[in-house]
């Protein structure tokens, strides 16, 4: 089955919203990953979620570790 990666920051509302209707309608034809902070993760009860700290602000070290992680995540998919 093809992959989707879908990657969101952090969210409290609407675009986490959103973005759980996105996974939730391509799952039936794509296997869905979510990347997306812990806290993110687990308000919007997101598919196959895994944990990458992305801040909705610039952060030069946070940020370079979240690239690290997505990219091997994308590697992986």
């Amino acid at each position: 089955m093809p992959e989707v990666l879908l990657v969101l920051a952090t969210s409290t509302g609407g675009v986490g919203r959103h973005v759980q209707s996105l996974a939730a309608g391509l799952a039936a034809r794509f296997t869905v990953t979510v990347a997306a902070p812990a806290a993110t993760l687990a308000a919007f009860d997101l598919p196959g979620g895994v944990a990458v700290e992305i801040g909705g602000r610039p952060h030069p070290a946070r940020d370079a570790r979240a690239y690290r992680q997505l990219c091997a995540l994308a590697a992986r998919l």
